[in-house]
């Protein structure tokens, strides 16, 4: 591995034919098939109770089964698609679907996260910065977050997992200014930041300058891959569900071949900051949605998450960034 190289990785259950039913072997056998090394789990059906659930709310058992199934099938788990804080701070019906907890309730949900990492032998959590009241100035709210974000930092750093921040619409950390300050307030090396710019895209944001501001910070430890092919007016409040046009990184107006370019030279020093705390190198996930999303996950399907995969390595080559996929001497040998 060279240090212009990324590992290309994905969340599989957008792959799936059948949108509502998540089936593991059905994930597994489209990752084979494009080719990656790597994968993010996220939902998986669950045969005994018909339906789909987050691997965090899984019993051991069935996570040491999902993971046994995957290093089978020659996949290694480099992040966990987690909840955690995506969860409101104050327990008020305001049109957020997302749960109430309180911080007790919510450092037991992150151990149960930091479980499965281990589990799974995952570096990464894939997660969140807490929903303040729709409305509410999130200022208000920003102080409580940083506490309950610096003890959660904390129990990751004693696992040996690193907390990656990802900005969503209506989140405390929505935007790369207040990951950063953060980031910043936590000071914690095990607390990085999960630049999505599509997300930034529809709330009205410049993706690339977004990227560029963490980029800068040296706050960049994940990214996410999707893109939006319609403009976006700024907005303070997001209908998450209402998002309907995702697109590949070829036809997306969200600045991935800027921040392809400008990565491409920062790379080496991103990837010897990663291995320092452990991990392997700079993940790119996509995240497709390539045929809608929301708040609480997205489809793309086999075809859908095949072009949006097949988009982001052209670009890559384009900008001479190395990924991390399988070949000739992967393939097992019956």
């Amino acid at each position: 591995m060279t240090d212009k190289t990324v590992i290309l990785s994905a969340f599989l259950d957008e792959s799936v034919p059948v949108e509502d039913r998540k089936d593991l072997e059905q994930q597994l056998l489209v990752g084979q098939a494009l080719g990656l090394k790597y994968w993010t789990p996220r939902f998986v059906f669950d045969p005994e109770t018909g339906a789909n659930a987050n691997i965090v709310t899984l019993p051991p058992a069935k996570v040491k089964a999902i993971a046994a199934r995957s290093r089978e099938l020659g996949f290694r788990i480099g992040c966990i698609g987690t909840a955690v804080g995506k969860v409101k701070l104050a327990d008020v019906s305001d049109g957020n679907a997302a749960p109430y907890r309180t911080h007790a309730q919510h450092m037991e949900f992150l151990q149960q996260a930091i479980e499965v990492a281990h589990l799974c032998e995952a570096k990464f959590l894939r997660a969140f910065s807490f929903y303040p009241p729709r409305g509410a100035d999130p200022e208000t709210y920003y102080r409580e977050a940083v506490d309950r974000l610096g003890a959660m930092t904390a129990a990751c750093q004693k696992a040996g997992v690193i907390y990656l921040l990802e900005p969503e619409p209506n989140l405390i950390g929505s935007n790369s200014d207040r990951m950063l300050r953060l980031v910043k307030d936590i000071n914690n090396p095990y607390l990085l930041v999960n630049p999505d710019a599509a997300n930034m895209h529809v709330q009205g944001y410049d993706g690339f300058d977004e990227y560029l501001k963490v980029a800068q910070a040296g706050c960049l430890g994940f990214m996410h891959i999707k893109d939006y092919t319609e403009p976006c007016p700024k907005a303070i409040a997001v209908d998450e569900e209402a998002l309907k046009h995702f697109g590949s990184v070829d036809v997306g107006l969200s600045g991935h071949d800027r921040i392809m370019a400008d990565l491409a030279q920062r790379l080496p020093g991103i990837n010897a900051q990663l291995r320092a705390l452990g991990a392997e190198a700079l993940v790119l996930d996509v995240e497709g949605h390539m045929k809608g999303g929301g708040q609480f996950g997205g489809w793309s399907g086999p075809d859908g998450i095949g072009v949006a995969v097949r988009a982001l390595l052209a670009m890559l080559r384009d900008h001479g960034i190395d990924a991390v996929l399988r070949q000739y001497g992967d393939i097992r040998k019956k």
